[in-house]
């Protein structure tokens, strides 16, 4: 069989003429490297004339106004949404969790203060159980409707929904077999506050730390001089391409002022100035009310719920009759949260450094008081407890609960009060914050857009003179 190269005139055909469709692939103008060329041909001849110049100008000059009122009008969203999540969505949301948890803890506290005296609770313990109960039901289902889905809440969530029950039955059996004077009723109070501290409060505390973690994300997003600059950035380039495009125009021309392109530019440095202050405003309105007002609410939060856990050990403690020696513990603990032994910091120094900054020394100064005041009648208990006279703790417990005017219930009221107006400290705060950037979502594009329309409208009067 021969082949191919056998054949001298197949071999010297083939050597001679190229295969059909094997041409060497000519530069195509429609690659990356093609389009580049083009243009760049393109530029280099308008470079060449002056009304090709003056297209070059225009150019530049009209896509750099729009891209500053992008760039410009990003910044602006980005800090408009920062602000009004911090506002409308993740403070409140915080809020709703820190009450969440202070709810429960001081229902516990309440139930277990009751449970001392024995018998009919006082109608106005009840009350103060049920209110606290029905504040954290509130607050549980605004973080199910708003937060229930988002990673990391829904299990939480989902605990609290399904022991909560439970708890307020167990605590409805602790106050049935005290009614009959039935030692049951302790082991139904422990088994409630056990279920109530390993399970359902370290689940609130979770909803908390995350919407902690989410408000200090806004925070950051709606302070951070990121936009400041990106903003004041674009606002110069632009600028700096209007009065070049001018300057040019000047010295070609035998006119030393082209209206359009100037009212162009001061309607860029109006818009530049307007929204450098806004932004600036909007971000020393959210600072503020970071500083003033969801600060202090945090830590003033915690000593609620600090001082809500040590009554509940106290209570606890006096129940078990000296049965348990963790709810001693716990209660120091607590207290040395609040303040330490030598006096300083802890949560009510954090307190004493806030107010400072607020301007509410007095409120802290009665706060430290009234947590001294506390701290000593609760010294009296425990020394009656521990020489064995527990009847005698017990009774002075219970008059100490029922009285309006106790360390314990002065330190609840004085914490809700100042809770209650750093709040409303942080609303005005951040109304003002996101109110600061009032109408710039509209004038950023409708200006910059005037502005690349009277830019490009003066510079093709100069390119109609040549033609």
């Amino acid at each position: 069989m021969a082949i191919a190269g056998d054949n001298p005139g197949v071999s010297a055909s083939a050597s001679e003429s190229p295969a059909i469709g094997l041409k060497p692939a000519a530069a195509s103008g429609s690659s990356p490297r093609g389009w580049l060329d083009s243009a760049l041909g393109w530029v280099r001849d308008q470079l060449t004339t002056t009304p090709g110049r003056f297209t070059l100008v225009a150019i530049v000059t009209v896509v750099g106004a729009l891209v500053f009122g992008l760039l410009a009008w990003t910044a602006e969203r980005s800090r408009h949404r920062a602000a009004q999540a911090v506002a409308t969505q993740t403070e409140p949301l915080l809020v709703q969790a820190v009450n969440l948890y202070a709810s429960l803890s001081d229902a516990n506290a309440t139930a277990a203060t009751t449970f001392l005296k024995g018998g009919l609770e006082q109608p106005a313990q009840r009350q103060r159980d049920l209110r606290d109960l029905q504040a954290a039901s509130a607050a549980l289902a605004t973080l199910t409707r708003q937060i229930g889905s988002s990673p990391g809440t829904f299990q939480s969530i989902s605990t609290i929904t399904s022991e909560l029950p439970v708890y307020s039955g167990l605590v409805e059996s602790a106050r049935a077999n005290n009614r009959q004077g039935l030692p049951l009723g302790a082991a139904y109070l422990r088994q409630a506050s056990n279920l109530l501290s390993q399970s359902i409060l370290p689940a609130a505390n979770q909803l908390y730390t995350t919407e902690a973690t989410r408000l200090n994300d806004d925070y950051r997003s709606g302070t951070s001089t990121a936009a400041l600059v990106a903003f004041l950035s674009v606002a110069v380039l632009s600028l700096a391409l209007l009065l070049l495009a001018q300057r040019y125009l000047t010295q070609i021309s035998n006119r030393r002022l082209n209206i359009p392109i100037v009212v162009a530019t001061l309607l860029v440095l109006a818009l530049s100035v307007w929204g450098f202050l806004s932004l600036l405003s909007e971000q020393n309105g959210l600072a503020t009310a970071q500083l003033n007002g969801s600060d202090p609410v945090e830590v003033l939060s915690a000593m609620r719920i600090l001082a809500s856990r040590a009554q509940s050990d106290e209570s606890l403690t006096l129940v078990a009759r000296g049965g348990d020696q963790q709810l001693p513990r716990d209660f120091d603990a607590a207290m040395a949260a609040l303040m330490p032994g030598n006096g300083q910091g802890g949560v009510l120094g954090e307190i004493e450094a806030l107010s400072r900054r607020t301007g509410t020394d007095a409120a802290a100064a009665g706060l430290a008081i009234t947590l001294n005041a506390y701290r000593a009648h609760h010294a009296q208990i425990s020394a009656l407890e521990g020489n064995g006279h527990f009847d005698q703790a017990i009774a002075l417990a219970v008059r100490s609960a029922q009285s309006q005017a106790s360390p314990a219930d002065r330190l609840s009221t004085d914490l809700t009060a100042q809770i209650d107006f750093a709040q409303r400290r942080f609303a005005q705060a951040a109304a003002g914050a996101d109110s600061s950037l009032a109408g710039l979502s509209v004038a950023i594009p409708a200006l910059t857009l005037i502005a690349a329309v009277l830019a490009l409208l003066g510079l093709r009067q100069r390119i109609s003179e040549y033609r």
